[in-house]
């Protein structure tokens, strides 16, 4: 059977991606993937076309689509997100339209969709630039990092159907799914035949087509039912200032109304605390930020120290390596807030 696929820009990389992607499928050969490497170094996992097919389908189940449904890929086709959706357009035999990954994936194109899968830095580009054609989307997935307050809030608005996704490379793209907009839902819920655990306060994934042991995260989370939870942050993020635990994550959600360029929070060591909270801006200009002590954070919330860079480190999905980043960091760049 000839894959629907239609390239939007012939980038020569990107057919020859694609091609090696079609001729392993055709010859039933294993397909390795690369973490993204936003909290260590890149792990390669293997997966049989078997597999694949299985996780497909789960996806063409929750988004409806079939035959007739037509879908834009815009991800890097080395991503588990851009392979899986070439797996998906073969398994359920819908039209694909492929493109070189963009941060304005809609600019040129006047079709409507009924899937498309972006990182959030598309998004927000999509909803700036080119809102009349996001609009036309019947399902947007969001994945390759966490979306803030007014992203939401601008889905919201526009009444689109919006989802976030919960999966990595290990678990074979998404293994749940939380709604976003137009009406918002904090849990995450399973895909049919997934199951939830909690270990030591992290994510643990019972998936037996992918993996004969459950798959244990660093994912913090709370746990409301085997198919249902919460993501609050990562364990290897967490900071302890002074007997406190802080989850960055959290806090940034607070913040992200009073900030309108990226940002995360951090720990600094410190010798009276442990660690303190900070502060980087990706900027560079010096913010205005005493609005911060005016929103009646707890103490040990409130960020004590700022940087800024002009450019964070990126995985190629758009997700900002923060340990990297920080370590451009000098000790004299640090400002007291």
């Amino acid at each position: 059977m000839q894959p629907k696929w239609r390239f939007v820009d012939k980038h020569p990389e990107l057919v020859l991606l694609a091609n090696d992607f079609l001729h392993r499928w055709e010859h039933n050969a294993h397909f390795e993937i690369k973490s993204s490497g936003t909290t260590s170094e890149p792990k390669t996992f293997r997966f049989t076309k078997d597999q694949l097919i299985h996780s497909a389908k789960l996806s063409i189940a929750a988004f409806g689509l079939n035959q007739h449904s037509r879908a834009l890929m815009c991800l890097p086709l080395n991503s588990v997100g851009g392979l899986m959706l070439l797996a998906r357009s073969l398994v359920g035999n819908f039209e694909l339209y492929l493109q070189n990954p963009t941060s304005r994936p809609l600019e040129k194109i006047e079709l409507t969709f009924d899937f498309v899968s972006m990182v959030p830095t598309q998004l927000q580009q999509s909803l700036t630039y080119d809102i009349k054609n996001l609009v036309n989307i019947s399902n947007i997935l969001i994945g390759g990092g966490a979306i803030n307050t007014a992203l939401i809030e601008a889905c919201q608005k526009q009444k689109m159907n919006v989802w976030q996704s919960y999966g990595m490379s290990e678990t074979l793209s998404h293994v749940a799914l939380r709604k976003l907009s137009p009406t918002e839902t904090l849990n995450y819920e399973a895909l049919p035949g997934i199951k939830f655990s909690k270990v030591n306060d992290c994510l643990s994934i019972a998936y037996p087509e992918i993996s004969e042991v459950p798959l244990q995260t660093t994912d913090i989370i709370e746990l409301h039912s085997p198919t249902s939870f919460r993501w609050l942050g990562r364990a290897d993020h967490a900071i302890n200032s002074g007997g406190f635990k802080i989850i960055p994550e959290l806090l940034e959600n607070k913040l992200s109304s009073g900030i309108n360029i990226p940002f995360y929070i951090a720990g600094l060591a410190d010798e009276k605390w442990g660690e303190i909270v900070v502060l980087v801006l990706e900027t560079y200009n010096s913010p205005d930020l005493t609005f911060l002590k005016q929103m009646g954070l707890p103490t040990h919330e409130i960020p004590k120290k700022y940087a800024v860079i002009p450019t964070f480190i990126r995985t190629t999905t758009g997700k900002v390596k923060r340990s990297e980043t920080s370590k451009l960091i000098q000790i004299e760049h640090w400002r007291s807030i």
